[in-house]
């Protein structure tokens, strides 16, 4: 039975980078899938309840923005024992992996 681990990633150089090195290292190309962060567009709902959120953030409005700025990439791995979990990992935390 397969399941999907995700990873996260500050720079998307560092996602491809492990994305290379578990390709090189067997993992098959269909189960390895990158994904960049973007933003997700304004709407007027989302808008209302972030500035509400924001307020009460503590460092006010700013440190909320700046907690939001989300560069970097998440790598999504089908694995299907905890062997290549394991192997996944440890080859993903070489380039700054962080739980999804």
């Amino acid at each position: 039975m397969t399941r999907t681990i995700h990873r996260n990633f500050e720079q998307v150089t560092d996602a491809e980078s492990a994305r290379s090195a578990l390709l090189a290292k067997g993992f098959p190309p269909s189960t390895v899938k990158l994904t960049k962060h973007t933003p997700l567009p304004p709407s007027v709902a989302s808008s209302t309840v972030g500035n509400i959120l924001d307020a009460l953030t503590p460092g006010g409005p700013a440190a909320a923005a700046h907690a939001r700025e989300r560069s970097g990439a998440m790598l999504s791995i089908d694995i299907y024992d905890e062997d290549e979990s394991s192997n996944a990992d440890a080859i993903m935390s070489g380039f700054g992996a962080r739980p999804a």
